[in-house]
């Protein structure tokens, strides 16, 4: 292989190195906005049903006893329970570990353990959280 055709060679790889990773930062920043709409589309319902704070809105919306089709009461409280995972908020955690039980996980009749589980999770290993950074930190989203 001539020095020619070396040089070439490396200018390609760079350029597809380059555009490689300008896909995968932009795939992360779409990502986190698609999260970040999904927190304020489940807290501006939370809000609107019961105003205040989000966090304590979301916590009511779970807490609530509602009646109705029980999937669809389900599917909103596991929606809150992800929502305030995503949040950040610490002040959730007490509530979050209150809702830990030994239950299989069954959307349809009761709250998501993994959603629980995983928010507490988030909330005490105090991760990197790219949306909440991004949007609510960075943008003021």
């Amino acid at each position: 292989m001539s020095l020619k055709s070396t040089s070439r060679l490396r200018r390609i790889l760079l350029k597809g190195t380059l555009i490689v990773l300008l896909v995968c930062v932009a795939g992360i920043v779409l990502l986190s906005l698609w999260i970040e709409l999904g927190v304020k589309k489940v807290c501006g319902a939370a809000t609107e049903k019961y105003p205040g704070d989000k966090v304590e809105a979301l916590m009511v919306s779970v807490e609530t006893k509602e009646y109705g089709y029980r999937a669809n009461i389900y599917r909103t409280k596991n929606h809150a329970l992800w929502a305030l995972g995503q949040l950040g908020d610490k002040r959730a955690l007490p509530f979050l570990k209150k809702l830990v039980t030994v239950e299989p996980c069954d959307h349809e009749t009761n709250l998501c353990q993994g959603e629980i589980k995983e928010a507490i999770s988030k909330l005490e290993r105090n991760g990197f959280n790219l949306p909440k950074f991004l949007w609510r930190g960075v943008l003021n989203y």
